[in-house]
């Protein structure tokens, strides 16, 4: 017998088969804990016990919502805990594991709900789903890894039912048949409780009250099975899929972990061996392969980004000149200078924070607002409440503009890394790079001069709080938080203020083909006090600044940095070879977008990589995003107009309106062409998100936008 005798026997055999030759091979008991703590959750959910709790994380906190079992013993909980933490899996080689993922629960709690809530339980259920980082509780890799599985299938008569189906009588029918093939792998029986949901089983003359009672009916019927009997033959269904991809890789040897596991059989290691591969194999009596390498540490990240704040030192140390320190400096990053593309840009976010600081102190009232300081959206031809594009420009010393324009101006598009492209708003994206400290700061500025000077604002003094809330959170995970008492000062502030001035607002009557058509505009309100509010602000913010900037600077850098590195170990350890070009710009496109002007091979270059490739430099665009999309705009046909104009001429104006949003999207196709080399297909553009009604549809409005682009391109050539 070979060495491959016991996993072929698995792979080709019955379900009950399958797990006799199990025990004959003693490997049953490996699963017996599992699998008692698999049928317990199964008994708690079919019973009406919400199996899960969802926490969302909170605004503008990605991938930070938690998942909790809400029914554990305290030796489940050891256990799972110890199964199921990432870290432990990774340290047994399971860095295939995704570091996040999208949970949708919905079917744990779905029998739950069944009972408790009839009318509303499909409705709940859907609801059950968030994103969340796996690390985040083992409870978050357990539900992923074995229980959306296991409920999906367990759920699938009551889902594919509410989902409802315009397919033809053969397609149903082959969907059912899938169904109670599962349901027949498991060991439950076709009962009339599970035959009334299947194709023309009687479901379709039931009134909602009875198809109500069918779902109930249905999950009396699973409680009554033997639950550890269905665990263990869903843990055999899905270990008998895993073994078969592996015999199916198998020639001379056992093949690597990386040749077998796909999106499927991911979860089925990680669920039933802990994501040990070597585990797995040993169950099945197979060696390793000769050239797997399964690394359970990946190596602490070294950044390169900081030598020339040290030539003196390095000089000094080797009896070298410090001009010759710098000259290998330069040689190393490729560039021209020893100061790295991070130092460089942590520089100029420094003096602009220092900028930014001194505007909104200078403010006073009867000034323009400041709402554009900071170029936080891209532009767009329009009316109504706007900020004022570009006012950076006539209120940063124009050095500093110049800086930003330079080293925010390339971009790369993770879609096509092949070449760096340009960037339509550097200061957009100089914003971003500074992070939540800049949104904060602006944004509670900004709401006490509208509070003040109105004409309204989007949140109260006594709101602050709770809008910035997301801000809040992430600087406070870095370590650089916000002092409670600038909310406490600002409200009592606000007793401080005068009293609330109304706002003139004016009538405009228009005589219409069909009557008489009034239009209010102006209004809103204002009150004085502005300084002291912005006195506190100022006291406040550059206490932040004195106590925190440097830290949150080399915060922002250093995290970037260290979790494309991280990542890129992490890819390396789990396919056992460096990522593509593209793949790798998938994970560091954004941090060289910040930090290195969009060259990934520079990114490279500071965690200590050789780039497979320099990408070269495209710019198609011959003048400035705003002036490029005023003069597509034009192009294309629009006009100036005001808000009124959907009163007076509601068609007209939404005409203008489809093509200021195509004109704003202009950039992004120059972007496209500078990355492809050619102009985008309309597929490509994503001609879908747009409306082409002024042009007669898409098929006669693509080739008039695409030629108008090329007429300006080829005008400011």
């Amino acid at each position: 017998m070979g060495e491959t005798d016991l996993a072929v026997r698995l792979a080709s055999a019955g379900i009950e088969e399958f797990l006799r030759i199990e025990r004959e091979a003693g490997h049953d008991a490996a699963f017996a804990q599992l699998d008692v703590l698999t049928a317990n959750l199964m008994l708690m959910a079919l019973s009406g016990r919400t199996l899960v709790s969802m926490t969302p994380g909170g605004p503008g906190r990605s991938s930070s919502d938690i998942v909790s079992m809400t029914f554990l013993t305290p030796q489940d909980r050891s256990f799972v805990d110890d199964t199921f933490a990432l870290e432990t899996q990774q340290r047994k080689g399971a860095w295939f594991l995704p570091e996040e993922a999208r949970l949708k629960a919905g079917t744990l709690n779905l029998p739950a709900y069944a009972r408790h809530h009839p009318g509303q339980s499909l409705t709940l259920a859907q609801s059950d789903s968030i994103r969340t980082q796996l690390s985040s509780t083992a409870d978050a890799l357990l539900v992923w890894s074995l229980l959306i599985p296991l409920f999906d299938t367990l759920m699938a008569p009551v889902v594919l039912r509410a989902a409802g189906s315009e397919q033809t009588a053969d397609v149903q029918r082959a969907t059912w048949a899938t169904v109670l093939e599962s349901y027949s792998s498991l060991g439950i029986a076709r009962t009339p409780e599970v035959e009334m949901f299947t194709y023309g089983g009687g479901w379709g003359r039931l009134d909602r009250a009875g198809q109500a009672h069918a779902r109930t009916l249905l999950l009396d019927a699973l409680s009554r099975h033997d639950l550890f009997s269905i665990a263990a033959r869903f843990r055999a269904t899905r270990l008998r899929a895993l073994i078969g991809a592996i015999i199916a890789k198998t020639r001379s040897t056992t093949p690597p972990a990386r040749r077998v596991l796909n999106k499927t059989l991911k979860p089925t290691l990680s669920a039933y061996f802990g994501g040990d591969w070597l585990a797995c194999l040993d169950y099945l009596g197979l060696p390793p392969n000769p050239g797997e390498e399964l690394v359970t540490a990946l190596p602490t990240p070294k950044l390169y980004v900081g030598g020339a704040s040290n030539a003196d030192a390095t000089a000094a140390e080797h009896g070298v000149g410090v001009g010759e320190v710098e000259a290998m400096l330069a040689a190393f990053l490729n560039q021209a200078t020893a100061v790295s593309p991070v130092e460089q840009r942590v520089d100029v976010l420094r003096r602009w924070w220092g900028e930014f600081d001194s505007v909104h102190s200078r403010q006073e009232s009867g000034m323009k607002p400041l709402w554009g300081l900071v170029e936080d959206v891209g532009y767009s031809v329009g009316y109504g409440h706007r900020p004022d594009y570009r006012l950076y420009r006539t209120l940063l010393t124009p050095n500093l503009v110049e800086e930003i324009n330079l080293l925010w101006d390339g971009t790369t598009l993770p879609r096509w890394p092949e070449a760096v492209v340009s960037e339509p708003y550097p200061h957009r994206l100089m914003a971003d790079t500074f992070g939540p400290a800049v949104s904060f700061w602006h944004g509670v500025a900004l709401t006490t001069w509208y509070v003040c000077e109105g004409p309204s604002s989007r949140t109260t003094l006594s709101g602050l709080r709770a809008y910035h809330e997301g801000h809040l959170a992430k600087l406070a995970e870095i370590g650089t938080p916000i002092h409670s008492s600038l909310f406490a000062e600002l409200e009592q502030a606000e007793s401080r203020l005068g009293p609330i001035e109304e706002l003139p607002t004016y009538e405009n009557w228009f005589q219409r083909d069909e009557g008489v058509a009034l239009r209010m505009t102006g209004g809103g309100s204002r009150r004085d006090g502005f300084s002291v509010l912005r006195d506190i602000l100022t006291r406040h913010r550059r206490g932040w600044t004195s106590r925190y900037l440097d830290e949150y600077l080399h915060h922002r850098w250093h995290t970037e940095l260290t979790a494309v590195a991280r990542e890129l170990n992490k890819t390396i350890a789990a396919s056992g070879k460096s990522p593509t070009f593209k793949r790798f710009a998938r994970f560091a496109a954004k941090a060289a977008n910040h930090w290195f002007n969009g060259d990934l091979s520079g990114l490279y270059t500071a965690i200590g990589e050789k780039a497979p490739s320099t990408p070269p430099r495209v710019d198609l665009l011959p003048i400035t995003a705003h002036d490029f999309v005023d003069a597509l705009y034009a192009e294309l046909g629009g006009q100036p107009y005001e808000e009124l104009l959907r009163v007076t001429d509601f068609p007209l104006a939404d005409v203008y309106r489809q093509k200021s949003r195509l004109a704003s999207a202009g950039v992004t196709f120059v972007q496209m062409s500078e990355a492809l080399g050619r102009a985008p297909d309309p597929k490509e553009f994503g001609v879908s998100r747009y409306e082409w009604s002024w042009a007669g549809g898409v098929d006669q409005g693509w080739p008039i936008y695409q030629t108008a682009i090329e007429a300006i391109l080829h005008r400011h050539q």
